[in-house]
Protein backbone atom coordinates (compact mmCIF):
# COMPACT_ATOMS: atom_id res chain seq x y z
CA UNK A 1 0.00 0.00 0.00
CA UNK A 2 2.77 2.43 0.96
CA UNK A 3 4.62 1.52 -2.25
CA UNK A 4 1.58 2.50 -4.35
CA UNK A 5 1.22 5.86 -2.60
CA UNK A 6 4.91 6.59 -3.10
CA UNK A 7 4.68 5.64 -6.77
CA UNK A 8 1.59 7.84 -7.29
CA UNK A 9 3.27 10.76 -5.58
CA UNK A 10 6.34 10.37 -7.80
CA UNK A 11 4.19 10.20 -10.94
CA UNK A 12 2.30 13.34 -9.87
CA UNK A 13 5.51 15.25 -9.10
CA UNK A 14 7.03 14.17 -12.41
CA UNK A 15 3.94 15.39 -14.28
CA UNK A 16 4.01 18.76 -12.52
CA UNK A 17 7.73 19.14 -13.25
CA UNK A 18 7.22 18.26 -16.91
CA UNK A 19 4.44 20.84 -17.25
CA UNK A 20 6.66 23.53 -15.74
CA UNK A 21 9.56 22.63 -18.03
CA UNK A 22 7.42 22.80 -21.16
CA UNK A 23 6.16 26.25 -20.21
CA UNK A 24 2.61 25.16 -19.54
CA UNK A 25 2.35 27.30 -16.41
CA UNK A 26 0.67 30.67 -16.20
CA UNK A 27 1.58 32.97 -19.09
CA UNK A 28 4.24 35.55 -18.29
CA UNK A 29 4.43 39.15 -19.34
CA UNK A 30 6.91 39.56 -22.23
CA UNK A 31 10.04 41.67 -21.73
CA UNK A 32 9.29 45.38 -21.68
CA UNK A 33 11.36 48.44 -22.45
CA UNK A 34 12.61 50.33 -19.41
CA UNK A 35 10.27 53.26 -18.98
CA UNK A 36 9.35 55.52 -16.04
CA UNK A 37 5.63 54.71 -16.43
CA UNK A 38 6.06 50.95 -15.98
CA UNK A 39 3.84 49.77 -13.15
CA UNK A 40 2.30 53.15 -12.45
CA UNK A 41 -1.01 54.71 -13.42
CA UNK A 42 -1.13 55.82 -17.04
CA UNK A 43 -1.59 59.56 -17.59
CA UNK A 44 -5.21 60.40 -18.32
CA UNK A 45 -6.09 61.90 -21.70
CA UNK A 46 -9.11 62.32 -23.87
CA UNK A 47 -9.57 63.15 -27.52
CA UNK A 48 -11.90 62.84 -30.44
CA UNK A 49 -11.21 59.37 -31.84
CA UNK A 50 -11.29 59.82 -35.61
CA UNK A 51 -14.32 62.07 -35.24
CA UNK A 52 -16.44 59.14 -34.07
CA UNK A 53 -16.47 59.38 -30.28
CA UNK A 54 -14.42 60.60 -27.39
CA UNK A 55 -11.83 58.05 -26.30
CA UNK A 56 -8.96 58.06 -23.87
CA UNK A 57 -7.38 56.69 -20.74
CA UNK A 58 -8.87 55.58 -18.47
CA UNK A 59 -11.26 53.56 -20.60
CA UNK A 60 -14.87 52.75 -19.81
CA UNK A 61 -16.04 50.00 -17.47
CA UNK A 62 -16.05 47.42 -20.30
CA UNK A 63 -12.40 47.94 -21.22
CA UNK A 64 -10.13 45.22 -19.83
CA UNK A 65 -6.95 46.23 -21.69
CA UNK A 66 -6.07 49.50 -23.41
CA UNK A 67 -3.29 49.69 -25.98
CA UNK A 68 -2.03 53.22 -26.69
CA UNK A 69 0.23 53.50 -29.73
CA UNK A 70 2.13 56.70 -30.55
CA UNK A 71 2.86 57.08 -34.27
CA UNK A 72 3.25 59.51 -37.18
CA UNK A 73 2.63 59.33 -40.93
CA UNK A 74 6.34 59.85 -41.68
CA UNK A 75 7.42 56.97 -39.37
CA UNK A 76 8.47 53.95 -41.49
CA UNK A 77 8.29 51.48 -38.57
CA UNK A 78 4.73 52.62 -37.86
CA UNK A 79 3.73 51.04 -41.20
CA UNK A 80 4.47 47.66 -39.55
CA UNK A 81 3.11 48.35 -36.07
CA UNK A 82 -0.26 49.80 -37.06
CA UNK A 83 -1.49 46.85 -39.19
CA UNK A 84 -0.51 44.42 -36.41
CA UNK A 85 -2.40 46.50 -33.84
CA UNK A 86 -5.37 46.72 -36.22
CA UNK A 87 -5.49 42.93 -36.36
CA UNK A 88 -5.29 42.76 -32.54
CA UNK A 89 -8.12 45.29 -32.25
CA UNK A 90 -10.39 43.43 -34.69
CA UNK A 91 -9.74 40.06 -33.04
CA UNK A 92 -9.92 41.11 -29.39
CA UNK A 93 -12.26 44.09 -29.26
CA UNK A 94 -15.10 41.77 -28.21
CA UNK A 95 -12.95 40.67 -25.25
CA UNK A 96 -12.61 44.24 -23.95
CA UNK A 97 -9.43 45.31 -25.76
CA UNK A 98 -9.30 48.95 -26.89
CA UNK A 99 -6.55 50.20 -29.18
CA UNK A 100 -6.03 53.97 -29.45
CA UNK A 101 -3.60 55.44 -31.94
CA UNK A 102 -2.11 58.79 -30.95
CA UNK A 103 -0.76 60.63 -33.98
CA UNK A 104 1.91 63.25 -33.35
CA UNK A 105 1.58 64.52 -36.94
CA UNK A 106 1.24 68.28 -37.29
CA UNK A 107 -1.09 67.70 -40.24
CA UNK A 108 -4.33 65.88 -39.51
CA UNK A 109 -4.67 65.21 -43.24
CA UNK A 110 -1.42 63.23 -43.37
CA UNK A 111 -2.49 61.14 -40.37
CA UNK A 112 -5.94 60.47 -41.82
CA UNK A 113 -4.48 59.45 -45.20
CA UNK A 114 -2.09 56.96 -43.57
CA UNK A 115 -4.83 55.54 -41.33
CA UNK A 116 -7.07 55.10 -44.39
CA UNK A 117 -4.27 53.56 -46.46
CA UNK A 118 -3.61 51.04 -43.66
CA UNK A 119 -7.39 50.45 -43.22
CA UNK A 120 -7.23 51.32 -39.54
CA UNK A 121 -10.54 51.00 -37.70
CA UNK A 122 -9.36 51.74 -34.17
CA UNK A 123 -9.74 55.35 -32.98
CA UNK A 124 -7.00 57.85 -33.80
CA UNK A 125 -6.44 60.84 -31.50
CA UNK A 126 -4.51 63.81 -32.86
CA UNK A 127 -1.68 65.21 -30.69
CA UNK A 128 0.03 67.86 -32.87
CA UNK A 129 1.26 69.77 -29.79
CA UNK A 130 2.67 66.47 -28.44
CA UNK A 131 1.18 67.13 -25.01
CA UNK A 132 -0.04 63.54 -24.64
CA UNK A 133 3.26 62.20 -26.00
CA UNK A 134 5.12 64.33 -23.45
CA UNK A 135 2.93 63.07 -20.59
CA UNK A 136 3.78 59.51 -21.67
CA UNK A 137 7.51 60.22 -22.01
CA UNK A 138 7.57 59.28 -25.69
CA UNK A 139 11.07 59.66 -27.12
CA UNK A 140 10.77 57.38 -30.16
CA UNK A 141 8.17 56.27 -32.67
CA UNK A 142 6.41 53.98 -32.68
CA UNK A 143 5.98 53.44 -28.96
CA UNK A 144 3.20 51.28 -27.55
CA UNK A 145 1.81 51.15 -24.02
CA UNK A 146 -0.32 48.25 -22.74
CA UNK A 147 -2.51 49.34 -19.83
CA UNK A 148 -4.49 47.02 -17.56
CA UNK A 149 -8.12 47.37 -16.47
CA UNK A 150 -7.09 49.42 -13.44
CA UNK A 151 -5.15 51.96 -15.49
CA UNK A 152 -1.63 50.73 -14.74
CA UNK A 153 1.02 50.57 -17.46
CA UNK A 154 2.04 46.93 -17.68
CA UNK A 155 4.13 46.86 -20.89
CA UNK A 156 6.00 49.40 -23.04
CA UNK A 157 7.82 48.81 -26.32
CA UNK A 158 7.86 48.97 -30.09
CA UNK A 159 7.31 45.30 -30.99
CA UNK A 160 3.67 44.62 -31.91
CA UNK A 161 4.12 40.88 -31.38
CA UNK A 162 5.24 41.43 -27.79
CA UNK A 163 2.42 43.95 -27.29
CA UNK A 164 -0.04 41.24 -28.37
CA UNK A 165 1.52 38.80 -25.90
CA UNK A 166 1.19 41.37 -23.12
CA UNK A 167 -2.50 41.82 -24.00
CA UNK A 168 -3.04 38.05 -23.96
CA UNK A 169 -1.40 37.77 -20.53
CA UNK A 170 -3.64 40.50 -19.13
CA UNK A 171 -6.74 38.87 -20.63
CA UNK A 172 -5.72 35.52 -19.15
CA UNK A 173 -5.55 37.11 -15.69
CA UNK A 174 -9.29 37.60 -16.02
CA UNK A 175 -9.32 40.86 -14.10
CA UNK A 176 -12.00 43.46 -14.54
CA UNK A 177 -11.66 47.12 -13.65
CA UNK A 178 -11.99 47.95 -9.96
CA UNK A 179 -14.99 50.27 -9.70
CA UNK A 180 -14.34 53.17 -7.36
Amino acid sequence: MEDRLTRRALVALTAVGALQLCGCGAPRMPPSARHPLMGVEAPAFEGEGSGIRTVGVPGDYLTRVTVVDFWASWCAACNVTMPALEMLFRERQVDGVMVIGVSVDESEGAAVRMAQRLRTSFPIVMDPSRRIASDYGVSQLPLTFVIDANGRVRWVGDDPGLARRAVEVLLSEGRRPVLQ
